[in-house]
């Protein structure tokens, strides 16, 4: 099974949700803004990213510019899983894992091809 980390207010997000329920795959969909996910799950994720880490940040987001000293090194697991530990809401969305491998969904069409 697969895990669609989703939030809904996002519609790039909404486009993977529906993408997901028109395919065959079982994908579970976790609201990562109400259920926040931590370090270790952050790191987990991270370390499967298909993709460069720095994709996993929305650095241009005003919420981060907002941010006095964001501490955030771009090429880092720890950092970046440390920084969306703390400040969930800055994560790019959508995610999609399976265990193997997660990749985000920008642009969205890029999950099709997990998706049979």
């Amino acid at each position: 099974m697969s895990i669609l980390y989703h939030n809904p207010r996002c519609s790039k997000s909404r486009k993977a949700v529906a993408l997901c329920e028109a395919s065959s795959h079982d994908v579970e969909i976790h609201l990562y803004l109400n259920s926040p996910l931590d370090y270790d799950t952050l790191h987990s994720l991270l370390s499967r990213l298909d993709g460069e880490l720095h994709m996993a940040v929305r650095w241009k987001d005003k919420s981060f510019k907002a941010i006095a000293n964001p501490d955030v090194d771009r090429n880092s697991i720890h950092s970046i899983a440390r920084f969306l530990s703390e400040n969930g809401h800055l994560m790019e969305r959508p995610w999609l894992d399976n265990g193997i491998f997660t990749r985000i969904g920008r642009p969205v069409e890029d999950l099709v091809k997990f998706l049979p």
